[in-house]
């Protein structure tokens, strides 16, 4: 547990060190970390990607990560 406790300590010190925009950089990663193992967001991104490559191939417009990202959130 102290060296648990000695890594948190040196990870709030490092973020702190940091400029705004790299921490709001380490945030989104962050972010991305906890939604990755989000079984629910696997689901959607791989039936997201199925339903645009299936539009693609009927020569519909092709959806851009950020349209999905907006749909998600």
């Amino acid at each position: 547990m102290a060296e648990l406790a000695k890594l948190n300590n040196l990870i709030l010190k490092n973020i702190q060190m940091l400029s705004d925009k790299e921490k709001k950089e380490v945030l989104s990663f962050i972010e991305y970390i906890m939604i990755k193992e989000d079984r629910s967001f696997v689901d959607y991104v791989n039936r997201r990607t199925k339903e645009a490559m299936e539009a693609k191939r009927r020569g519909e417009r092709f959806i851009p990560l950020d349209e999905i990202q907006r749909d998600y959130a």
